[in-house]
């Protein structure tokens, strides 16, 4: 069905060239850099291909709209609470997780001095210089010092771009899970509904501490993930490479699952978004807006066998198109 088809070796180029585009893309193209990628470009078919295939997909993203944070910084647009009540409510029993996570959000994330609705994105420029980036429902307070430059991040997940500072003082994220300690780098933290924190290092390297004080310190370097509870971190794995690309107005999904991509849109939207268990598995690639994922939902329905099942604006269900292969 669609793009489940992938052989192991043309799925393991696509996310080699994925994190070649990246390489490339965000730091300066030094002519020994160019001539490793061109030795991995010309070793395997394969690799062209994905290249190919890497170039289209990312090409999506820069027809879309411009990044919300960058058409107004600061903006607030809080959903009617009204409708959001009456989402959840329609949506119970299929989408009684999502109402769930919303529903036991800490306090801390009401309360938070930075804060996004659903579907809302923001740019934040701290003290030092750094930038923090804020995705959708997500909260976060800052709490700089003389000695520390700390931020708590209560729910969702952030982009930070930061360096070192001319007093010298260290800059971390806390999280339920513990402490994320940032060695002059450019990362994602992500405070998610599984109960873990998954950090993305696209930048040098961060330091990863769990709240329990016996265990043992994580180092992660640039193009590595892990996610870590209160009391261990998982062992250092190869970073998705497009981890930030909701910064600019998209998530780009390479061969991924359809049910971890409706999952990952159902953060933008209010009420409930899924998809059924038989489509669930469908390999689809493409940029999709975070912005509108109206569109998004249109885009996977023209490309792919799929159709929606819609009760209201806030119950909506993906599923395989009645007669389609």
């Amino acid at each position: 069905m669609g793009e489940g088809t992938l052989e192991s070796n043309d799925r393991r180029a696509l996310h080699e060239a994925a994190a070649w585009h990246v390489k490339l893309r965000g730091t300066a193209v030094t002519p020994s850099l160019q001539q490793a990628w061109t030795d991995w470009h010309e070793a395997d078919p394969a690799h062209q291909r994905a290249w190919l295939r890497v170039q289209s997909v990312t090409a999506q993203l820069s027809h879309l709209p411009a990044p919300l944070a960058r058409q107004a910084l600061g903006r607030r647009s809080d959903p009617n609470r009204r409708s959001a009540v009456r989402a959840v409510a329609l949506g119970l029993g299929s989408g009684a997780t999502a109402w769930l996570a919303w529903k036991g959000a800490p306090l801390e994330h009401w309360q938070a001095a930075h804060r996004t609705a659903t579907g809302e994105r923001r740019d934040l420029t701290l003290p030092d210089g750094s930038l923090v980036a804020l995705d959708t429902a997500t909260s976060v307070d800052v709490a700089f010092d003389d000695r520390q430059r700390l931020l708590r991040l209560y729910r969702g997940r952030i982009l930070v771009a930061t360096g070192p500072d001319a007093l010298g003082r260290p800059f971390s994220v806390q999280t339920p899970q513990g402490h994320v300690l940032a060695l002059g780098t450019r990362f994602t933290v992500h405070v998610a509904d599984d109960g873990l924190c998954h950090v993305n290092v696209q930048e040098k390297t961060v330091r990863l501490q769990p709240l329990d004080s016996e265990a043992t310190p994580t180092e992660l370097q640039a193009g590595q993930h892990a996610a870590f509870s209160a009391s261990a971190a998982q062992p250092p794995a190869s970073a998705d490479p497009f981890a930030a690309s909701w910064h600019e107005g998209g998530l780009i999904a390479l061969d991924m699952p359809l049910g971890q991509l409706i999952d990952a849109l159902a953060r933008y939207r209010p009420g409930y978004l899924g998809c059924t268990p038989e489509v669930a598995g469908l390999r689809v690639s493409g940029a999709f807006p975070v912005d509108d994922t109206d569109r998004a939902l249109a885009a996977l329905v023209s490309r792919f066998p799929l159709q929606l099942s819609t009760r209201t604006r806030y119950w909506v269900q993906v599923q395989a198109r009645s007669g389609g292969d």
